[in-house]
């Protein structure tokens, strides 16, 4: 029986940037990739937002898939992971994690440079062809590989009258990252009992050695790893690796 692995992708892009990492996986392996809502083809979700809906969103989405089934989540994806599987227990087989969003109390609206960045974002581009060169030129788009380009400039775009605009708008995504430290989660992590594997990059920002620590020692089987010259974006950046991992579990 092949082995499921389900993709929830990070705020602000899309399913396709999981294409190189799916690409690299085993033939035995089969893949379940989605949008989530406000990104993509998937409904837009009013403000303020929950993301204990993102969750449910994505415990809807694996709802009848294969088993064994492993939950591979990026940043907000792995969160809404974590989530599905808090509700719902034994959901995955197992789950990766990389740079989940969690972090501990105080929980609250979170208000910093994401959130302002999102909403300074160019939206609006004349062509696919005119985002595609804007992004590769840029980071985090820079450091990419250049499939998982392709697959954000695919499916994170939407045609408009005027050419094409992002799909998870500038509105939205910075609805998403205030959200981003309310929902509770960490306090929640014993419950999931699934073996868990966190993997971070060594330049991140957001969750240092000993964060990712900390943090994989609130659920009761978990692991971690430092990726050596990556960050944040270790999914785009490095996909055969990520491949590599789920090929492990």
């Amino acid at each position: 029986m092949p082995t499921t692995v389900a993709f929830a992708h990070a705020t602000g892009f899309c399913g396709g940037v999981w294409r190189p990492v799916a690409a690299a996986l085993h033939a035995s392996f089969e893949s379940l990739v989605w949008d989530f809502p406000c990104h993509g083809s998937a409904p837009k979700l009013e403000h303020p937002i929950d993301w204990w809906d993102l969750g449910t969103f994505a415990l809807a989405q694996v709802a009848g898939a294969g088993f064994p089934l492993i939950g591979v989540g990026h940043s907000m994806g792995g969160a809404a992971l974590l989530m599905a599987e808090i509700r719902a227990p034994g959901t995955f087989a197992a789950l990766l994690l990389i740079e989940p969003i969690v972090f501990p109390p105080p929980f609250g609206e979170y208000e910093g440079p994401q959130t302002r960045r999102a909403r300074k974002r160019r939206s609006q581009f004349s062509s696919r062809e005119e985002a595609r060169t804007n992004f590769a030129d840029k980071l985090p788009f820079s450091s990419w590989h250049p499939a998982a380009l392709d697959g954000y400039v695919d499916c994170g775009l939407i045609e408009t009258a005027r050419g094409v605009e992002l799909a998870c708008r500038p509105e939205d995504e910075a609805a998403i990252y205030r959200a981003a430290t309310q929902h509770g989660v960490w306090d929640l992590l014993g419950i999931v009992d699934s073996p868990v594997t966190i993997l971070a990059g060594s330049s991140s920002d957001t969750h240092t050695v000993d964060f990712v620590s900390d943090l994989s020692s609130q659920i009761p089987n978990c692991e971690y790893e430092i990726v050596p010259g990556t960050g944040h974006f270790l999914p785009m950046e490095m996909p055969e690796t990520v491949a590599e991992r789920i090929e492990q579990l």
